[in-house]
């Protein structure tokens, strides 16, 4: 009888620690966000009003990246969040030096987030790329279209069309260290 009672103890404890496990919060992939979120999920978790709203995207203008302001693009396909940019070029205000200065300090974050990114040069197009379980993050430099462009794109690994499969995801992959925005 008591072999009975401690054997639904178990049970008991065990749904209990799984049913935690599954309702627990996901850490964000990006930002404060994960893949598969809808617009409107996004808007919740941001504290400024995107500058503009399209079908597939929500762009947000100056907005804080180790301090410096940058434009933010989120883009879904659907209802479903499939990537994430950052992007800091040449104006009037922002010269080479600032955008070289912004990726160099982005890239040795991002190193010392995920490890040494794979670098690969063309021209005078620097791209920088890190691998995650759920994330390919590319950072690309160079003197593209009308000057010199700083791009920082998180693009979703498992998204599959369905907008539920990548929120339900579940890893026990951990970055080496965790920086704000990154």
């Amino acid at each position: 009888m008591q072999t009975t009672h401690r054997r639904i103890i178990y049970i008991v404890l065990f749904l209990v620690f799984i049913a935690g496990q599954l309702m627990a919060q996901q850490t964000p992939d990006v930002r404060q966000v994960r893949w598969g979120f809808s617009p409107k999920q996004v808007k919740e978790t941001e504290s400024i009003k995107p500058t503009s709203t399209r079908k597939d995207k929500l762009i947000y203008a100056r907005v804080p990246l180790v301090d410096r302001n940058v434009g933010l693009d989120y883009e879904f396909n659907g209802d479903s969040l499939l990537s994430v940019s950052y992007y800091y070029y040449t104006t009037p205000a922002i010269t080479q030096a600032d955008v070289t200065a912004a990726s160099s300090e982005l890239e040795a974050l991002l190193n010392e987030k995920y490890g040494r990114g794979k670098v690969t040069q063309v021209g005078e197009l620097r791209t920088v790329n890190w691998l995650t379980p759920r994330t390919q993050i590319r950072l690309a430099l160079g003197n593209v279209d009308r000057g010199w462009s700083l791009e920082l794109v998180y693009l979703c690994r498992v998204c599959s069309g369905d907008p539920n499969s990548a929120v339900l995801t579940k890893s026990t992959w951990k970055p080496y260290k965790d920086i704000k925005d990154l």
